[in-house]
Order: structure tokens, then sequence, then C-alpha cells
């Protein structure tokens, strides 16, 4: 792989320790897992990127609390299944104003 750009980066003394630790775990000499490690966050934060282990962490004990409602209450089974669709709506209407959010927050950060 060639490299094209430089750029000069300064990592606090906390930083520097987590990236040069990262990379002994992983056989990386510190530039390398440095490179692998901005890759990784770049990706993650790519619309559609990978989910984060503490989202789907998050949506599991989301899920399993439903489960546990329907369980008790009479007919509810049957109303989780009548209400998925308007929560998944929501759901979505919520990460569209958090994108949004996101996004109005890097520009001013950029400006």
């Amino acid at each position: 792989m060639g490299l094209s750009r430089r750029i000069n980066l300064r990592l606090d003394p906390e930083q520097h320790a987590a990236v040069v630790a990262y990379g002994r775990r992983h056989g990386l000499r510190p530039s390398p897992a440095a490179r692998h490690l901005i890759g990784e966050a770049l990706a993650a934060a790519a619309p559609g990127g990978n989910p984060q282990p503490a989202s789907l962490a998050a949506l599991v004990a989301a899920e399993h609390a439903v489960l546990m409602v329907a369980s008790v209450l009479p007919e509810g089974e049957r109303r989780m299944q009548s209400l998925a669709q308007r929560a998944t709506e929501a759901a979505e209407q919520r990460l569209a104003m958090l994108r949004d959010s996101a996004v109005d927050s890097d520009e001013a950060i950029s400006r």
C-alpha cells in the first residue's frame, strides 16, 4: 500500500498509550495501528457504517424489554405486532433527527 498523504498529528499521552497498546495487541507498530484505528472509525461513522457493539447491545436489551412486557399483558403479543410498524417509523425518525443534529454540530465545529 503506497501512502499518498501525510498528517502531522499530536496525541495526548493517554491517546498515545492507547494506540501503542492497541498496536502491541495486534502486532502493529504505532503508525499502522493509528491508520487502522482511523480507518475503522471512519467506516463506522459513514452512513450505514458498522454498528457498534454498544448499539447492538442496546437493541437487544430493548427487544428483550418489549418481549417481557408483551408476556405479561393481556393480548401482549398481538399488541406488540400491531405496534411494530409504528415503532419502526418512530425509530427511523429519531435516527434521522440525530443524524441531522450531528451534521449540524460537525458544520458548526468546522466553521
